[in-house]
C-alpha cells in the first residue's frame, strides 16, 4: 500500500513538473535547436530588474567560431510589465544581461562594457519592430570584442501583465542566409491566454 502511495505521488508530481514545462515556452521550435530556460531574476546579471523567465534556441554549430551559424541564437524573454519597454529600456535590459554573462571568463577581467544601439523598424511590412548591433566582449569562445547584428519584436499581454520581448542575434549580415532560419521561430499559438 505504501509503495502504490509512493508510485501515486511521483507520478503527480511528474504530471505536474510536465505541464509546468508545457506552460513554459515562448516559441516555437521548428528548427529542433537546443533550448534552455532560465527564470528571472537571474543571479549573474544583478543589474538586470526584470521577472519571469527567458528562452533561448541556440543554432547547432553557434559555438564554431568557422561556422556561419556563429553566435546565431534566438533569445525570447516573458516578463512581467505594465506597458510596453521602450527602445532605452530593452538596449539598457539587454546590456545588463550580456554584462552579467561574461563576466567570469578566463581570458581577461578587464574588458569593454557592452553596448548596445537599437532602432525602430518603420516598415509596415516587416515582422520585427526593432533592429540594431550589440558590442560585447566574448567570453565564452574567443576571448575577443565581437559584434552581432539584432532583429526583435516586442508584444504586450495586457490581462497578464506581460512584455515578451524576442531578440534574433548573429554576427552575419541581414542579407545573410541565417536570417531565414532564425525569422523561422515564431510566437506559440495563444501566448497571450492564460
Amino acid at each position: 500500500m505504501r509503495e502504490s502511495f509512493v508510485l501515486f505521488l511521483f507520478f503527480t508530481a511528474s504530471l505536474i513538473c510536465s505541464q509546468e514545462k508545457q506552460k513554459i515556452s515562448i516559441l516555437k521550435n521548428t528548427q529542433n535547436w537546443r533550448k534552455e530556460i532560465i527564470k528571472f531574476p537571474i543571479e549573474w546579471a544583478p543589474n538586470l530588474k526584470v521577472t519571469g523567465f527567458e528562452e533561448l534556441h541556440f543554432s547547432p554549430k553557434w559555438a564554431e567560431q568557422k561556422s556561419d551559424q556563429f553566435w546565431s541564437l534566438v533569445i525570447a524573454w516573458e516578463i512581467d510589465a505594465v506597458n510596453l519597454f521602450s527602445l532605452n529600456e530593452t538596449e539598457k535590459n539587454l546590456k545588463s544581461y550580456f554584462d552579467g554573462l561574461m563576466k567570469p571568463n578566463h581570458w581577461s577581467k578587464d574588458f569593454p562594457n557592452p553596448k548596445v544601439k537599437l532602432s525602430n523598424k518603420t516598415s509596415e511590412n516587416s515582422k520585427t519592430n526593432f533592429t540594431g548591433e550589440m558590442t560585447f566582449f566574448d567570453g565564452f569562445y574567443t576571448g575577443k570584442v565581437i559584434t552581432v547584428h539584432i532583429k526583435g519584436e516586442q508584444f504586450f499581454c495586457e490581462k497578464q501583465n506581460k512584455a515578451i520581448l524576442i531578440f534574433r542575434l548573429s554576427p552575419k549580415k541581414y542579407n545573410h542566409s541565417i536570417w531565414k532560419t532564425l525569422d523561422e521561430f515564431e510566437l506559440v499559438d495563444g501566448f497571450c491566454e492564460e
